[in-house]
Parts: C-alpha cells; structure tokens; sequence
C-alpha cells in the first residue's frame, strides 16, 4: 500500500494595501490634471445652475444699502439645484425649547449618503403676531434646506440666503385704523362690495408675494395707497 503525498499548503498570501496619496503627495502632472479637471468641472456646474434658475421664481434681487448684494437663492432655486445633483433632503429637529427652534438639513445621494448639512434656526417670538410657530418651523426648516445645498453646490459665490430672511424676519406694517376708516368710507361712497374688493385685493398681496388678507384691516400699509386709488375704476368696471 503505497502512501499518498499530501500537497503542502501554501501560506496566504498577504495582501499590503498601498496608503491612498493626499493629494498633495500626487506626482506635479497628476495633481495639475485633477485641479484643472475639477475647477473646469465647477465652472461648468455654475453655468449649468445660472442656466436652469430663473429669477424671481428661483431666486431674487433684494435691496441691500451700501453695497452690490448677491442674488437670493429661494426654495424653488434650491429644489433645482437639489435634482441637477440627484440629491434628497432630509430635515431633522436638532434643537427645540419654549423660546426658539433648530432644524437639520441632511442632503442625501443616491446611496443614501449623506453628502451636505445645513442648519436653521429661529426664535418664536419673531412670528408671534404673524403666523405663530408654525411659520417659525416653516421658516426655519427651509433656512435649513437653502444652507445644505448652497453647501452642497459651493454656492456662495453665486447665491446668499441672509437678505430674505432678514426681510421675512421683520414685522409686516399694516394699515392703521384711520386709514382702514378711510378705506371702508370709499368703498361705501362708489357703492362697492366689501367681499368682493377684500378677494381681489388678497391677490394682490399674493402677486407681490405678501401674505394674502380675508379682512381689510389686515392689508398692508405698503399698498393702502395704490389700493384707495384703484377704487374708482374698480367700481366702474364692476
């Protein structure tokens, strides 16, 4: 009976990963084909972003004194830039108390990563008289979402997002009880139905982007004027 030869094992192989090169570390060559690679790459992604938004829509010129301010990013603007990426958002409470609120932006790849953060916060006190805290989640989560993806896109030199809050954030003047005096006294004088004036005038605070009324003395100051005056044509065209 002859004996069998067992073949010897043969260790296994160790495998030594090579450490990845900072990039600092790359060859001249290499590291000048990235960096030129990647700054032709954002000057085309910016092009394609100033393309795709439209203003007024996605994004508005506010008023700043002293000096040129950059256009504002809106939420619109923002949900554009957010599919030309293929990004998601995910907003999170990060912090909550009695007197303010902290949103979390995490915007999310296609494999679920998380790829840009941005957070919002707000005091309630701010929308006490105008919307409550449910206008203070609102506008802190979308705080959030506009600095996740100015983030995301490395936006700043293109898009800032202080002015509109800072405008949102004041306190809407209203008209006072003498102009509202005023106002109704005109109405009654050309005969004009109250309901009907109050609705067309609520669509005119919608189309300049103000709050839309259900009574008159909710009206902004900012258009008593241009309002009384259109009495007059409005009722004869009624």
């Amino acid at each position: 009976m002859s004996a069998s030869i067992m073949p010897i094992k043969k260790p296994d192989e160790i495998v030594v990963e090579t450490p990845s090169l900072h990039i600092f570390d790359l060859p001249e060559p290499q590291l000048k084909h990235l960096l030129e690679r990647r700054a032709r790459n954002r000057i085309t992604f910016l092009s394609i972003v100033k393309h795709a938004l439209t203003e007024g829509v996605d994004y508005c010129n506010l008023p700043a004194k002293g000096k040129k301010a950059l256009p504002t990013l809106m939420k619109g603007g923002a949900e554009v830039v957010c599919q030309i990426l293929g990004l998601t958002p995910r907003i999170m409470i990060a912090q909550s108390d009695d007197t303010s609120i902290t949103m979390c932006c995490e915007l999310l790849n296609e494999q679920q990563q998380v790829v840009s953060m941005g957070y919002g916060s707000r005091i309630y006190s701010l929308d006490a008289s105008n919307g409550g805290r449910n206008k203070t989640t609102k506008m802190t989560t979308k705080s959030a979402y506009l600095d996740a993806v100015i983030r995301a896109g490395a936006l700043s030199s293109l898009f800032t997002m202080d002015l509109e809050d800072q405008i949102e954030s004041k306190p809407l003047e209203l008209i006072s009880p003498s102009q509202y005096d005023t106002l109704m006294n005109a109405l009654s004088a050309h005969q004009v139905n109250t309901d009907r004036f109050t609705n067309w005038v609520s669509k005119v605070c919608e189309s300049k982007q103000l709050p839309p009324i259900q009574q008159l003395s909710h009206m902004p100051a900012s258009l008593f004027s241009g309002v009384l005056a259109k009495i007059p044509s409005f009722a004869s065209a009624n």
